[in-house]
């Protein structure tokens, strides 16, 4: 991902400068170095030392590394009071058009309808169900829906395949699918660029796609 983002930040369209460090580097970043936002794509540990850097350099954090534990959230939470932090466990747009979409239909169709999600990923994938699936069922639920079941999510990981995920409302006589299909990586740097030059102007505290979201539709209106 973070190459991604490097390749990204070149396009003629995008104003941004792209430092990237793997966690195995020797290098560290002093906080006294001139950035001006973080973006964590790495693993629970690595994830604990963007938070570490955030607070120290007084830099917005986000985070789009998934399958984070209890207590790296809680070190987010911490963090988020000096500084902004955004998670972000999808950082493709339109994800977070199809969780507003997620929202809306279960609000319109009702009980009536049973939601089931299923998420494929490529085998090297850790968490299950995958945080975006997660993020689809509390979208599900906050438009009035019932909380979804572990078993009303399914989890397929094989192949090298980027990230598919369906929403299926189903009722006794019609169904919907809402679907999202990643052809590749650039969806996420891209989306993630985006996300960061929007986390730069927010004053601290603790930010979710659904609040990125929320200003971009009053900017159209």
């Amino acid at each position: 991902m973070g190459e991604r983002i490097l390749e990204a930040s070149n396009h003629p369209h995008e104003n941004a400068s792209v430092t990237l460090r793997r966690s195995h580097d020797d290098r560290s970043i002093d906080a006294s170095d001139a950035f001006d936002v973080i973006v964590d794509f790495s693993s629970d540990e690595g994830t604990k030392s963007a938070a570490a850097l955030a607070i120290a350099s007084k830099r917005p954090l986000l985070v789009g590394t998934t399958g984070l534990s209890e207590a790296t959230r809680t070190i987010l939470t911490r963090a988020s009071q000096d500084v902004a932090v955004l998670i972000a466990p999808n950082t493709s747009i339109g994800i977070v058009v199809m969780r507003s979409l997620a929202t809306d239909a279960a609000r319109l169709l009702g009980a009536d309808f049973k939601v089931t999600i299923t998420e494929v990923h490529h085998t090297q994938k850790r968490d299950q169900p995958s945080g975006t699936a997660l993020a689809l069922a509390d979208a599900v639920a906050r438009g009035g829906g019932s909380v979804l079941k572990r078993d009303q999510i399914h989890s397929i990981r094989t192949g090298d395949i980027v990230g598919d995920h369906d929403v299926l409302f189903a009722s006794e006589s019609e169904e919907i699918t809402l679907r999202h299909h990643a052809k590749n990586r650039s969806v996420f740097a891209c989306g993630a660029l985006r996300l960061a030059h929007w986390i730069v102007s927010r004053p601290a505290g603790m930010y979710g796609l659904d609040d990125w979201f929320s200003d971009l539709k009053k900017e159209e209106k």
